[in-house]
């Protein structure tokens, strides 16, 4: 089944941090589909830092504090889910006698359709409503993480800086 945004998580564009170069091509992209928020009707500031980045699964999830939790859903469930995605490509990387993969916003950009794409459902913020659309969007980001598309594209990476140099002081 597609995957679907839903109103758990907020995006938009920041009124305190320039936007990125490397994020520049794809919140054009967005702004410039039909359904989305205008800027001048809104007043968001179009030349901020978009957000989200990506999204992850955050829905139904089962967490035991002590007690068992069912059906626990936000954040805190999304943000160690991609962690734990990145941690398993970082620790393929590491295997490989490859640098882990660092900063990663630009590789994202770069590497989006190794992301599940989300174009359907929506996020809401107090500029409207968000749409998930084709590419980068304000509701999704670039959209999930595929394992094994990413898995793909980080073994053909560069080795980067050998470990013993990383750790060496």
């Amino acid at each position: 089944d597609a995957e679907t945004a839903i109103g758990l998580g907020s995006g938009g564009f920041s009124n305190y941090w320039k936007m990125p170069e490397w994020q520049k091509d794809a919140a054009a992209a967005y702004l410039k589909q039909s359904g989305v928020p205008s800027p001048s009707d809104k007043g968001f500031n179009t030349s901020g830092r978009a957000f989200p980045d990506i999204s992850a699964q955050a829905q139904n999830f089962f967490v035991y504090a002590g007690f068992p939790e069912p059906g626990v859903a936000g954040t805190s469930c999304a943000s160690p889910t991609a962690a734990g995605i990145f941690a398993l490509l970082n620790d393929a990387r590491l295997q490989a006698g490859k640098s882990t993969l660092g900063f990663l916003n630009p590789f994202i950009y770069k590497h989006a359709d190794a992301f599940n794409d989300v174009t359907t459902g929506s996020s809401e913020s107090s500029c409207g409503e968000w749409p998930a659309t084709k590419g980068w969007d304000a509701a999704t980001g670039v959209g999930t993480p595929n394992y094994e598309k990413l898995a793909k594209v980080v073994a053909g990476l560069p080795a980067g800086q050998p470990l013993e140099e990383a750790f060496s002081v």
